[in-house]
């Protein structure tokens, strides 16, 4: 038997099954626990944290930042495609406007606003250690987290935000496969690369393979959309399903990771150091972008992406 073929923009499942029995309620039992062990940690090994008012107001901020960048991208969606009784978005295969353009807006921000801090480090808006950026993680998790079923069908404010992520082809594992397959995996990752980088002094470079992912990989589906005329088929997340992948959209990837990696020169320590980052982590960055299952690549293309360019840095 044959795995099914999942086009972008064709349906591939709805939201019938109740909430307790999926993903979701594993979502908000798994986040309810994490914060507890986190408030737990933080008593026992640095309870002066909750006195830095500063730092959680940032990180306020930031988790508002992120909801709003994903409205904004719901909005996009609902004014080039229908919804149905629910708030679900509506589109086929020929839809000219997919969510695959907008969905990649929450894995930039999710990577991306988090490392984004003010002042030097070791100050109040950029503290430096490792439970700063776990309760940083945890409430980028809890942007995500309002948006499990029971939450969005009674929120139109929510369900907008949802609207930005939810590819009718990953339906209806969206949630799923978007936390547990790329945001958390990604977020873990970062915070160990964080502190790798952060010991050889080179933290700005954790910014590389972010930028990579989010603004080369998330070019890719629109580029490879509109103009992939040449396809191949890449694997599904354990299922029997296999989805469209393209040649142009793997060559965004590739490009934009020359021109990523040459905007950062001035923060590598050598030329050598620059010169084999330009030759080693495009391929290996697009390799992996190719083969990966589908709502998988994005960790996996860091742990490639970070590892090869720590060893660089070294």
């Amino acid at each position: 038997m044959t795995d099914k073929i999942i086009l972008p923009g064709e349906k591939s499942g709805d939201y019938s099954l109740n909430w307790r029995k999926t993903f979701d309620f594993v979502f908000l039992s798994g986040w309810i626990g994490a914060f507890i062990i986190l408030t737990i940690a933080t008593i026992i090994l640095q309870p002066e944290l909750f006195n830095q008012y500063f730092f959680f107001l940032y990180c306020f901020i930031k988790v508002l930042v992120i909801s709003i960048m994903s409205f904004c991208s719901g909005l996009l969606c609902r004014h080039y495609c229908k919804v149905d009784e629910k708030g679900y978005i509506k589109t086929n295969k020929d839809s000219w406007f997919k969510v695959n353009y907008t969905r990649k807006v929450q894995h930039f921000a999710a990577y991306l606003v988090p490392l984004i801090n003010l002042g030097d480090a070791g100050s109040e808006f950029h503290p430096v250690g490792v439970l700063h950026t776990i309760w940083e993680s945890l409430l980028v998790l809890f942007v995500f987290l309002l948006l499990i079923k029971p939450i969005r069908e009674h929120s139109r404010f929510f369900m907008i935000q949802f609207n930005s992520l939810d590819r009718p082809e990953d339906r209806p594992n969206t949630l799923k496969w978007i936390v547990s397959g790329n945001i958390l995996p990604g977020l873990i990752l970062v915070i160990i690369f964080k502190q790798l980088f952060e010991q050889i002094n080179e933290e700005a470079l954790v910014l590389i393979i972010v930028c990579i992912i989010g603004i080369g990989d998330g070019l890719a589906e629109p580029v490879g959309i509109y103009f992939g005329k040449k396809t191949y088929l890449a694997p599904s997340w354990f299922l029997k399903k296999r989805y469209v992948r393209s040649y142009a959209g793997s060559a965004c990837v590739f490009i934009c990771s020359l021109i990523i990696i040459a905007l950062f020169y001035t923060h590598f320590n050598s030329t050598n150091q620059f010169i084999l980052a330009m030759i080693i982590i495009p391929p290996v960055i697009t390799f992996v972008e190719a083969t990966a299952p589908h709502s998988m690549d994005t960790p996996i293309m860091m742990i490639c992406g970070f590892v090869s360019l720590y060893l660089i840095a070294m």
